[in-house]
């Protein structure tokens, strides 16, 4: 037993680490496969199966040689102590077999001692495998209290309470940020602007410069570094997160779908909806069409993050998804731009009952989005440029109306050489 206790205890320790490795490997083999199997589109287009097939190989065959040698500790483990146990049974016979023939003890009392050592095998079997148990138990509990003990980096202050909502003015006060992972670069420098409910701004400037962080602050998907949110007046770090993005909705570029029903992905926010009021969003989203004519209707099942449906019909989905919760502020985040100019026109028309009682933001890189806005910033390297409407900013002849003659100038010669 001393010598099953020692070798229990070594095979534990080293189990565990190999049990810790491994969960490691097969984490980057789930990986590979998920890459896989969500960009399968992209590796057939690309011809790359041969490639990522390998690759896949390459995470399993790592995983494999771990779990072989695991298997192998374990092995060896559990084959020594079964050899003590041998080895004991032996060494019983030996002294109680020359005990018996001197007349020290009895052929019973020989025999009560090989029946409890026989006894006393199958715990002591059992016992490599329970290490084993143990190990793997422990390794997959660590990994898991790592997860739930993980700090969360956006969550209420204390005493934070829900906000209140009144006019539904949103200000940004010389806000400045930089992501965590970047703490030295800054995305955001001192940006200052002010909607008011029934207002539009549009916010456009060129790749990188800030516009999508613009939209992930204002529901706090992360904290600003530098001055400060409000919504009438409060600013949105001392209020909950709960009655925060129930008052802010973000309609994304690849607005994520689930895979259920049309119905239960637009009533998403609010299961409880009628379903007058998921037909209206539709109808306002330009989709209502579309679904009415499907043989299910709104049961149809849009599949894994709606690949049954185009990209315009996802970015309509979640807009419709987004007039679900009536917010007090609405943030639209290049989400038309898989849309045709036409489907566009007909859903900026159907949002203007909307947009009366609310704040709206639209980020486009396409100025037709935004060219009816009642402020249109330009962004770039983080700051705002420029600021007015549509006809002061063309006015002003700067960057903006650089932007406007290289999408909307040619179109606009080709129609009047048309009517000539």
């Amino acid at each position: 037993m001393p010598w099953v206790a020692y070798r229990s205890s070594t095979a534990q320790l080293t189990l565990r680490a190999t049990w810790y490795e491994l969960q490691d490997r097969l984490a980057k083999l789930s990986r590979v496969m998920e890459e896989n199997l969500g960009g399968i589109r992209v590796v057939r287009a690309f011809a790359a199966g041969w490639h990522e097939l390998n690759k896949f190989d390459r995470a399993s065959k790592h995983a494999l040689e771990l779990a072989h040698e695991r298997t192998e500790l374990r092995v060896n483990s559990t084959s020594s102590m079964n050899l003590s146990f041998f080895i004991s049974m032996g060494l019983v016979l030996w002294v109680g077999g020359n005990k018996v023939i001197a007349g020290e003890v009895s052929v019973g009392t020989l025999a009560s001692f090989l029946t409890f050592m026989t006894i006393l095998q199958m715990p002591v079997r059992q016992l490599g495998l329970l290490v084993n148990s143990f190990a793997r138990a422990s390794t997959c509990g660590t990994r898991l209290f790592q997860l739930l003990d993980l700090d969360l980096a956006i969550k209420d202050k204390p005493g934070a309470e829900p906000i209140k909502i009144t006019e539904g003015t949103l200000r940004f006060d010389n806000v400045s940020f930089a992501y965590p992972s970047a703490p030295d670069r800054a995305v955001l420098t001192n940006v200052s602007f002010e909607g008011r409910k029934g207002q539009t701004i549009g916010i456009v400037g060129p790749p990188g410069s800030g516009k999508s962080t613009i939209a992930h602050l204002i529901p706090r998907f992360y904290d600003v570094t530098g001055g400060r949110i409000t919504i009438d007046g409060q600013d949105i770090r001392d209020v909950t997160l709960t009655s925060l993005r129930n008052a802010v909705s973000v309609v994304q570029q690849d607005g994520f779908l689930f895979t259920t029903t049309i119905e239960n992905n637009i009533a998403y926010g609010n299961p409880w909806v009628r379903e007058q009021r998921i037909e209206r969003a539709a109808e306002s989203a330009q989709l209502h069409n579309y679904v009415a004519g499907l043989p299910a209707g709104y049961d149809t099942i849009v599949g894994e993050r709606g690949m049954s449906l185009s990209g315009g019909q996802r970015q309509r989905l979640s807009i419709a998804r987004s007039l679900i919760l009536k917010p007090a502020v609405m943030v639209f985040d290049d989400s038309t731009a898989a849309i045709d100019a036409g489907t566009e026109q007909r859903i900026r028309v159907a949002m203007k009952r909307y947009a009366q009682d609310r704040v709206t933001l639209i980020i486009s890189h396409r100025l037709s989005s935004l060219m009816h806005a009642d402020q249109i910033l330009f962004v770039e390297n983080g700051t705002i440029v420029e600021r007015g409407t549509h006809e002061e900013l063309l006015g002003k002849g700067g960057r903006y109306r650089t932007l406007y003659d290289l999408q909307l100038r040619p179109a606009d010669e080709v129609q009047l050489g048309a009517a000539q």
